[in-house]
């Protein structure tokens, strides 16, 4: 089933890894993605029938965004990307990501991703806000890999003003935990703050323990109640690390169930992503 019958709907997370021949793996990376050319997610977007699309730099590529920048390419009137970058990064390697098409710069603060950087949190914090000072002159925003347990360290982040904040994956609440009440509960609290917004993806993450991806839905909704206008969602393709992989169209099935209604949809596919990553609404 297609997402929508109208043109603009995106997808505002997924990844690219490879070919490995042309675009080789960080040699510090912490996984092993399998091969995930950017042909292959064209075929999956064609299926569902997403137009407009956000590349997230796959942390195993490291610094290096040769690939993303190539994936880009190919479209990059419907394409923006989101950096993994170091607080020393260049003006000059800034200024060239700029011009590909990235809008952002991602923080991977889930523990197991973490790897070499055994910094204190207050260190890694300070470095984070030197980059986002330097970012914001661009007008590019910040988004969030994190645990639910380490939530508050958002609320700790100097985060300049007027930036908008997304955190992924809903914090990766555990929707088969006895306490997903408190934990859906802290991630509100937080989205209570103007600057945050949240992508309400990775439902095949968030139910790992579940028999049923239906029972990401209530949690789902529920955000989409408190914040429907800072709410977006991704495919989170190519599923890395995950034991359990769902397939793509019922991950986009989802959206139906969660949404209930056309407008709805066109609300979390269509405008929110076009406020937030400077897409034409006029063109949609």
């Amino acid at each position: 089933m297609r997402l929508l019958e109208q043109f603009g709907v995106c997808d505002c997370h997924s990844h690219v890894f490879g070919p490995f021949a042309s675009f080789p793996l960080s040699p510090v990376r912490t996984f092993d993605p399998p091969e995930s050319p950017i042909e292959n997610l064209e075929t999956v977007w064609e299926s569902v029938g997403i137009d407009r699309t956000i590349l997230i730099q796959g942390s195993a590529h490291g610094e290096d965004h040769t690939a993303l920048m190539a994936a880009i390419e190919r479209s990059p009137k419907t394409r923006r990307g989101v950096a993994l970058l170091s607080s020393d990064v260049s003006d000059e390697t800034l200024t060239k990501l700029e011009g590909s098409g990235i809008r952002a710069v991602r923080f991977n603060w889930i523990r197991h991703l973490l790897g070499r950087d055994s910094r204190p949190e207050q260190e890694r914090l300070n470095d984070a806000a030197k980059l986002l000072t330097r970012i914001s002159r661009l007008g590019w925003h910040v988004e969030v890999h994190i645990d639910i347990a380490d939530l508050d360290l958002l609320t700790r982040l100097a985060v300049p003003r007027g930036m908008a904040v997304v955190i992924d994956h809903m914090a990766r609440i555990d929707v088969s935990a006895s306490d997903s009440v408190a934990q859906l509960a802290r991630l509100l609290r937080v989205l209570e703050l103007d600057s945050f917004w949240v992508k309400i993806s990775g439902a095949d993450r968030l139910t790992l323990n579940c028999e049923d991806l239906k029972a990401a839905v209530k949690p789902m909704r529920r955000i989409l109640e408190v914040v429907p206008d800072r709410c977006i969602w991704g495919l989170d393709w190519p599923h890395v690390n995950l034991a359990r992989k769902r397939p793509d169209s019922e991950l986009a099935d989802l959206l139906h169930d969660l949404a209930g209604d056309r407008e709805t949809l066109e609300r979390i596919l269509i405008h929110n992503p076009a406020r937030l990553y400077g897409f034409d609404l006029e063109s949609s």
